[in-house]
């Protein structure tokens, strides 16, 4: 099959959006292709689709779960694609969310916020052992699990735990985020189904559930700000706290669109 794709992501995360129709069971297989084409050096494939409620265009990633990242780059694909140059707001409908949600892009500054989906649950649970609990997220079709320290456990170790949790939590995947919140530095490594190793997390989705997370341990009603420093760039987040309870999520950075190109499989 002939694919057309466009490369985009945050300036050190390249990431690819497929514009072709692809069936979500080809979705995987499809996924692994692309990123194996080292001169791309993708780190996360998005899919892009027909909208089916009322958003503007959908946004599919592999696993189903909801991803921040993905937001802002259909967002802006979109955008571009209509001619849009300054501040727009934007529905834009993902996977694992009923509602579209809502992303405001300028692309000539190359700049988005989007609001995320909230949180199923957050809270502190079990992790690797029955006596060891840790901050966790449970977003749509992702949960995450905080950890602290110089360094994750290692792969041996970690990728049957967050399989274990997904499996508990119903979910496709799961993750661990390494947050150094002295430093403002976080990385994040994903389990997902169908996969043999661990992979990176998107950022926008690592830096959503380490700003829920915090909100939930310091839920004071406001704004909780915080700028989150990760392998592919920095992300502001934005967690509005209400009556102790999470009412807003939001992340936003810079965004970049690249080339289009064709391959056929």
């Amino acid at each position: 099959m002939k694919l057309s794709f466009q490369t985009a992501g945050l300036p050190t995360w390249p990431v690819l959006l497929v514009k072709t129709p692809v069936d979500a069971a080809d979705r995987p297989a499809i996924a692994g292709k692309l990123k194996a084409i080292r001169e791309l050096g993708a780190k996360d494939v998005f899919f892009l689709t027909p909208p089916q409620g009322k958003g503007v265009v959908r946004v599919e990633t592999v696993t189903g779960a909801v991803s921040g990242t993905a937001l802002l780059l259909g967002g802006l694909s979109f955008a571009v694609g209509r001619g849009i140059r300054r501040d727009k707001k934007l529905p834009v409908e993902i996977g694992g969310s009923n509602a579209p949600c809502t992303v405001q892009l300028n692309p000539l500054a190359g700049h988005g916020a989007a609001d995320l989906p909230l949180p199923l649950w957050m809270g502190s649970r079990p992790f690797l052992s029955k006596a060891e609990t840790a901050p966790m997220v449970c977003l749509p079709g992702l949960v995450c699990v905080l950890r602290s320290g110089a360094a994750l456990p290692e792969e041996a170790v970690l990728a049957p735990a967050l399989d274990t949790l997904a499996r508990e939590n119903e979910v496709p995947a799961a993750a661990a985020l390494l947050w150094n919140f002295r430093a403002g530095s976080l990385s994040a490594v994903r389990w997902q189904a169908g996969e043999a190793d661990l992979t990176p997390l998107p950022c926008g989705v690592a830096a959503a559930g380490a700003a829920a997370a915090w909100s939930a341990r310091h839920g004071t009603d406001g704004h909780h700000r915080l700028t989150i420093r990760q392998p592919g760039g920095a992300l502001d987040t934005d967690a509005v706290v209400k009556g102790g309870r999470l009412q807003r999520l939001t992340v936003s950075g810079p965004v970049v669109l690249g080339p289009e190109y064709v391959v056929e499989f």
